[in-house]
């Protein structure tokens, strides 16, 4: 909760803050390409596997492609990507590959657009998918090995509802930068806090799973922004 409502105070300051150096009406749009880190905690998860389980570490670096709509200074538009946690294996080669992906929808403002410079906070809402598979690392298994125990890999899904809040800065690499707008390569940085708005839930061959850890999906996360566009101030 605390966590919850820093993120919101922050996120509220620095809008008003920049806010003051809004110039003019944008118009235009972007598109971007955006690998990043989100820091995903996976020790809830890692408490109700059975002991041996291989320990899940790693924050995951994910991929996705976002893509926004600006009119009049409103920002409209959506992001999707894949989540990249990684493989994990223990002693016995018994594998945990986590994989997943999300898609949000956002709206946003405008607060600072001047000679190839742009920012705007953006409020999405969204969901996100882990999968689990669970497996067993055979070197060269025979076929009759394989269709004799037939159940020996596993995979699991878990779904939940998400919120997220972020402030993007944009700068014009390549192009035109003035004060009309600016148009061309684009790189910046996209930086925020998402939350669960919904508790999850557990998925197995299309069916509910009852009993499974109530998995956090809330971080903070940040994203290098790679693209461009073209925005108007008028």
């Amino acid at each position: 909760m605390k966590a919850r409502l820093l993120t919101l105070v922050i996120f509220s300051v620095l809008t008003i803050g920049i806010s003051i150096e809004s110039r003019g009406q944008a118009s235009g749009g972007i598109g971007f390409f955006c690998p990043g880190i989100h820091t995903i905690q996976y020790s809830q998860l890692n408490d109700y596997l059975p002991s041996g389980y291989p320990v899940i570490s790693n924050k995951p670096f994910v991929t996705a492609g976002s893509g926004y709509g600006i009119f009049s200074n409103f920002v409209i538009g959506g992001e999707g990507g894949t989540t990249h946690a990684g493989s994990f294996t223990n002693s016995s080669n018994q594998v945990v590959d986590l994989a997943g992906g999300f898609g949000f929808f956002s709206l946003g403002y405008v607060v600072f657009n001047n000679k190839g410079i742009l920012a705007f906070p953006t409020v999405s809402i969204g969901s996100n998918d882990l999968e689990m598979y669970v497996h067993q690392k055979d070197l060269n298994p025979s076929f009759l090995n394989v269709v004799s125990e037939p159940f020996q890999a596993t995979t699991i899904r878990y779904s939940t509802k998400l919120l997220k809040f972020s402030l993007a800065g944009l700068y014009t690499l390549k192009g035109n930068k003035s004060e009309k707008g600016s148009a061309g390569l684009m790189i910046g940085l996209e930086a925020g806090y998402q939350m669960a708005y919904k508790t999850g839930t557990w998925k197995y061959d299309n069916g509910d799973l009852s009993g499974g850890p109530d998995f956090c999906n809330n971080a903070f996360f940040i994203q290098l922004m790679i693209g461009g566009g073209g925005v108007m101030k008028k």
